[in-house]
């Protein structure tokens, strides 16, 4: 068979739509003369043949997830091929906009049109649920709107698939943070709720236009999302609020147990009698005045006119009210004081003294609990600071560095949330410490990485089937080199700052690059990012920092 660049398999390439980890074109079936989009995995050069495996098989467990899938509302996938070493997915070529792109256009939507919108995405949700697909990513960017008011799930690429193992390390966090649930941060077990919880998300942003939970950085988010209750959306119908906060409870046992049940609520919310506004009681008014039975059906008239009186005659005495002239009563004689002005003036000055000297109290405590709030303050700035960059460092590979930072949050946090968090990280961190001595032969070392592992996390699931294999692997001739020591950060009660020498080269350039980039994309400069990422991919081609900031281009451009 001869391949084309302008062809892929049988398809005839139109133009290229968009392009990160992986490659999106416009292309004609030719036999049938179809439109149709193709996403074509892109490997960079000089990856492992483990990373590439990883890779092919994130990238099929999408056709997989989705292929079995056949909803109205669901994105079809046509075809899944090979064509010269080259894996691509052909599915349905989509018109329209996503509902980010609509969000950003317009802002906040109607409520009818809102929960239109939601109500085919639980469809689709239902029947992903009940073929045993959760799909784990549920956001605007993920679900498209065509010009005709239909709606499209999309992007099924971190969908699980139930009762079928998982791929990933287990503990690894999959999803958009300001759209996960509580127990996706956690990096527990999840079921189909979790993706109820996403959609109680995107339904309160379409209704506001904005998120329910916000922050300045993934930490600060991840901790609202599991600690605090969203604020109830203004000028939302109580039904639609009622709702809302059920999709959107911490536990997933207080959510609604099916796709399906949260579209009934959500239907009989949006019927003529149940939309109503919440609003506050009457102000109970002062009984009216016993009136006749003749005037009772009659308001009484202000400033009522008297009838004129007879010509020539006297006005009849019951037709006219009778007026007592009353005298006032005397005034109260003034009272005596009770102190004499020398007296009221020392007393005065008295009271002026004391209330002086109760302020200064008040102000030096006042003083004192707001330098104690400021320290308390700062170390919570330092701990997120150090948080959010051993994320930015473990995504960039670099997870020496990463557990250093995670470590000493786990050493200084004063809350057991935040210290499980990081120990959860560090765990992490030290797997894939463990994964990389392991590639280069030290199985021994690589077995006190993963046993350190469960120090941290005793319910690492990742590190105790790592150690029962290198175990089994190597048992019996674990010194296949001298032992050496761990790195100085592993232990709670051990902490060292010291860092590890830094790399060199390009690899230590592309880092850098990757990581203003990141900032980048945290002030909203997307353009400036995506430059910053390219230029990384450049400066170390086929290298972890230059996998990393791929997939980061690819998830803004598919956004």
């Amino acid at each position: 068979m001869t391949h084309s660049v302008n062809t892929l398999g049988k398809y005839q390439i139109v133009r290229e739509i968009a392009r990160s980890n992986d490659i999106v074109w416009e292309a004609v079936d030719p036999e049938l003369g179809r439109r149709v989009a193709i996403k074509e995995l892109n490997l960079p050069e000089g990856v492992t043949e483990a990373q590439k495996q990883d890779r092919i098989n994130r990238f099929l467990r999408e056709a997989k997830a989705a292929g079995r899938l056949s909803h109205p509302n669901i994105v079809t996938i046509h075809e899944v091929g090979i064509d010269n070493g080259r894996h691509y997915i052909v599915m349905e070529y989509l018109e329209g906009e996503n509902l980010r792109e609509r969000l950003q256009r317009q802002g906040a939507i109607a409520l009818k049109e809102a929960v239109d919108i939601t109500l085919q995405v639980l469809s689709a949700l239902e029947h992903a649920h009940r073929m045993g697909v959760v799909h784990r990513d549920i956001k605007p960017e993920n679900i498209h709107l065509l010009p005709d008011g239909l709606v499209k799930l999309t992007d099924f690429g971190i969908a699980r698939i139930v009762f079928e193992p998982n791929i990933t390390i287990d503990g690894q966090i999959f999803g958009t943070p300001s759209y996960m649930s509580p127990e996706q941060i956690e990096g527990g077990e999840i079921d189909h709720r979790t993706d109820i919880f996403s959609v109680g998300v995107v339904l309160y942003e379409m209704l506001t236009g904005r998120k329910p939970f916000t922050g300045e950085s993934i930490v600060t988010i991840t901790y609202n999302i599991m600690h605090k209750e969203p604020t109830p959306p203004p000028g939302v119908p109580y039904g639609i609020e009622r709702v809302l906060m059920r999709a959107m409870a911490k536990r997933p046992i207080d959510r609604y147990a099916s796709a399906r049940e949260m579209a009934e609520d959500l239907k009989r919310a949006m019927e003529p009698g149940a939309l109503v506004m919440p609003v506050p009681p009457p102000v109970a008014a002062s009984a009216p005045p016993a009136t006749s039975p003749s005037s009772s059906s009659l308001p009484p008239l202000l400033n009522p006119v008297p009838n004129p009186a007879p010509v020539g005659g006297q006005v009849p005495s019951s037709s006219l009210p009778q007026i007592q002239k009353k005298h006032p009563p005397p005034l109260p004689r003034p009272r005596e004081p009770w102190l004499s002005p020398k007296e009221s003036e020392a007393m005065r000055q008295m009271v002026l003294v004391f209330f002086l000297g109760l302020l200064i109290v008040l102000v030096a405590y006042g003083i004192n609990v707001a330098y104690e709030r400021y320290a308390e303050l700062q170390r919570l700035s330092v701990l997120n600071t150090q948080m959010s960059d051993g994320a930015k460092l473990a995504q960039a590979g670099n997870y020496r560095e990463a557990l250093a930072r995670f470590v000493n949050v786990y050493q200084h946090a004063s809350t057991p949330e935040v210290r499980a968090i990081a120990a959860r990280n560090a765990a992490v961190c030290l797997v894939h410490l463990g994964d990389e001595a392991l590639q280069t032969g030290r199985a021994d070392l690589a077995l006190q990485y993963y046993q350190q592992a469960l120090e941290y996390d005793p319910n690492s699931s990742a590190a105790r089937q790592r150690i029962d294999q290198v175990s089994r692997l190597y048992s019996g001739n674990l010194d296949l080199a001298p032992p050496i020591a761990p790195p100085p950060v592993v232990r709670p009660d051990g902490f060292s700052s010291e860092p590890p020498p830094r790399p060199r080269g390009d690899e230590q350039l592309a880092r850098e690059l990757y990581m203003r980039g990141l900032d980048a994309y945290q002030r909203g400069d997307r353009i400036a990012a995506v430059d910053l990422w390219q230029k990384a991919i450049q400066a170390a081609p086929g290298s972890e920092t230059a996998r990393l900031a791929m997939e980061s281009i690819q998830q803004l451009t598919a956004r």
